[in-house]
Order: C-alpha cells, then structure tokens, then sequence
C-alpha cells in the first residue's frame, strides 16, 4: 500500500496536480459544520487537489482509518485504536437544548429530577456525540428516558424545535438555531461538558505530500 501511495503521489505530480488528494473521514458533527469551511478554504490554495471526504459516526471513522480506507480522520468520541496516533484537535461543549415552549426551555435551572424525567433525543450508539452525552448525563442523572434515537444531527435539532424532548448537541451544531430562536438552550446544574476533537492517523502509513499539508492546513 505504500508503494501504490507513493506512486499516486508521483502520477499527480505528472500531471501538475499537488499530490494525490487527501481521503478524509469525519464524524457527522465535523463532516457537517466543522470541515465544510476547512475544505473551501483548501480548495481556494490548492484548486488541483480535492478533498474526497466521507461522514460516518465515530465508530466507523476510526474504521476507516485503520483500515486504511481513509488517510486521515476526524472524531468526536475518545475511542481509540492500536493502530491509531491521535491528535487533539478544536475545544468542544455539549449542551442541552429543547423547544422554546418546552417546560425546561424556559430559562431557570432545571433540577436533576427534571432532567432525569424528561423525554431525550439523542445520537444513535457508536456515535462521538453520543458516547459523550451518556458519560456526562448518565453520571449525573442516573438514567435517561431516551424517546428517540437518530443518525442525523438535523433530524434532532428538527424533533426538539418540534417540543418532542430534550436534546444534546455541540454547541457548534446549534449556534445558529440558538441565534435563529429555533432552540433555546436549557440551563442546569451540571458541571460543564467540554471535549476534546480529535485527528487520527494511522501509525504505519507514511502520508501523501497533500495529506500532510490538509493536516497542516486543519491545524492551522
């Protein structure tokens, strides 16, 4: 496999290209409201070199990666792999946001009691968002009343502006529906939920000349 990278390397040089393009796998929050600015900020330097980029949950991500799949790859969730070196990458929060007109979406601290006996709307198993919201809810509140469970951050942000439960997201997922007033955010007495996102590469693979500098660029 390193032969076949390096001779894509020396075929995109050939053709005057920058280098073979970076595959890039993300998780479902960074493949959506994190990287897409990244990308074109990317394309703009570099025209010949395109990012190909897939979205999948955390899970599959690091899969991709250790597979060989993917060449760099973008998560949410501490999980890790022997085959895998991970870098800390951008500072994230969860937050728990609902409806407007949600009994909790009203501006005072709601209760652990509360928390505990509302309906959620969370990120399906495997994901990064959801490894982390059941870490820090599930420590505090001891169980959770989980009425749906969703691969799509906009079909959850869509159910909890609707009034069907309390979610919990990035804030960069919601910034804009928070302005907007689609979503207000539900304060509590929980401890903070701040996270680390993170890069992972593989340890074995030496990287393609355009992977290294769209990591570069990534961490810039």
């Amino acid at each position: 496999l390193a032969l076949l990278d390096q001779a894509a390397e020396v075929q995109a040089l050939v053709r005057g290209e920058h280098a073979a393009p970076p595959r890039v796998a993300a998780s479902l929050t960074i493949g959506e409201y994190l990287l897409p600015d990244l990308v074109a900020q990317w394309r703009q330097v570099h025209p010949n070199s395109p990012v190909r980029m897939d979205i999948a949950n955390t899970t599959e991500v690091i899969a991709a990666v250790a597979g060989m799949d993917a060449d760099v790859g973008f998560i949410e969730g501490p999980q890790t792999h022997p085959d895998l070196r991970v870098r800390p990458w951008l500072s994230d929060e969860l937050v728990i946001v609902a409806a407007p007109g949600h009994p909790l979406g009203a501006g005072r601290k709601a209760s652990v009691r509360q928390l505990a006996q509302a309906e959620w709307i969370l990120r399906e198993p495997g994901s990064g968002t959801r490894q982390a919201s059941d870490r820090w809810l599930l420590e505090h509140l001891g169980q959770l009343d989980i009425a749906f469970e969703l691969g799509s951050t906009e079909a959850i942000k869509r159910l909890a502006a609707a009034g069907a439960g309390l979610a919990c997201l990035s804030r960069h997922v919601v910034v804009q529906a928070l302005q907007q007033g689609d979503l207000v955010e539900v304060p509590t007495r929980l401890p903070p939920a701040r996270r680390k996102l993170a890069l992972v590469v593989r340890r074995d693979k030496r990287q393609g000349r355009a992977t290294e500098d769209f990591i570069r660029h990534c961490m810039a």
